[in-house]
């Protein structure tokens, strides 16, 4: 079934109404709504690619109606937790920027699994997209404070593709394995001197393969880190991409006083940079191995399982 709403009906009540397999279209417009995704098999769409905006303005200190403060993993503009769930053409806003008033603001986070993402554009500023699940220290942490739905700790294959990302500090993080094709990474003016940090990943040491962003262009005017370690084996991998000169020469970073230095797994294979002063534990493939690395990754996550 195709169902088509506009920015007057509640995308969350036109949610409930899908089953799996249907298609909800979005008309053109800007829906200001928190929204909740719990119905595998669907695809959500835009009428117009770029004229359909999903915004909010939750942000981790922001006293909530439980009298708790939101936490990162309650201010989501926009949520996942079922399975093949596909999203098109949307454009999802945190509007909690900039970051050194709100701090961590999530615009999408997704808990689900064959999660697709095409042609959208997700912004926020710190925590943009959290590609879940959560490290498990953190599942264990907020039990009883999130609900049991949002605490899944269950792996997930995520797909992206020509979508703009914005962000400052650990905009993209998280412990799925997700690929990012062709998609713009656009780092955006933190108003410091402080470096911003692109990825923070958190992948378990038994994951083989964490973050690919394969034939992603990199932007930005802020000196910006391509990766830290958000957890030990934190895995990130850059391969065929581009870059403009804010990515600071060492491309990585350890996590402040952490010894992640010693876990981190992060591989490159960039053609327009100079790769010379990149951290000395981090990895610089060569075309061939990069290319066996892509196959690899591109099989481990088949879409079509």
């Amino acid at each position: 079934m195709i169902k088509t709403i506009n920015h007057h009906t509640s995308i969350n009540e036109a949610i409930l109404s899908l089953h799996p397999g249907d298609t909800l279209i979005l008309e053109n417009g800007i829906y200001n709504e928190k929204v909740e995704v719990n119905i595998p098999n669907i695809k959500i769409c835009a009428k117009t690619r770029g004229q359909v905006i999903i915004r909010n303005k939750d942000y981790y200190h922001k006293i909530m109606s439980d009298h708790n403060e939101c936490n990162t993993f309650r201010t989501y503009t926009f949520y996942v937790g079922a399975n093949y769930v596909t999203l098109e053409g949307l454009t999802i806003l945190n509007d909690s920027v900039p970051s050194q008033i709100y701090g961590q603001a999530v615009a999408l986070h997704v808990d689900g699994s064959h999660f697709i993402c095409q042609d959208c554009t997700i912004q926020s500023a710190q925590d943009t997209l959290f590609t879940g699940p959560m490290p498990d220290n953190l599942l264990e942490k907020y039990q009883g404070f999130h609900p049991k739905d949002h605490l899944k700790g269950t792996p997930s294959i995520q797909y992206y593709k020509d979508c703009k990302i914005l962000g400052d500090v650990d905009f993209i993080f998280g412990g799925a394995t997700a690929l990012f094709e062709n998609c713009e990474i656009i780092t955006i003016d933190r108003g410091s001197t402080t470096p911003s940090y692109i990825c923070a990943p958190s992948h378990k040491q038994d994951l083989e393969f964490g973050y690919l962003f394969y034939k992603c262009s990199f932007v930005g005017s802020e000196t910006a880190y391509l990766a830290r370690p958000w957890r030990d084996y934190g895995c990130a991998a850059f391969i065929l991409c581009t870059m403009d000169d804010h990515i600071h020469p060492l491309g990585y970073n350890k996590w402040n006083q952490t010894n992640r230095d010693k876990t981190a797994r992060f591989y490159e294979y960039t053609l327009n940079c100079d790769l010379s002063q990149r951290e000395p534990w981090s990895h610089q493939l060569t075309e061939q191995q990069a290319q066996e690395y892509v196959t690899a990754f591109l099989a481990f996550i088949d879409m079509k399982k």
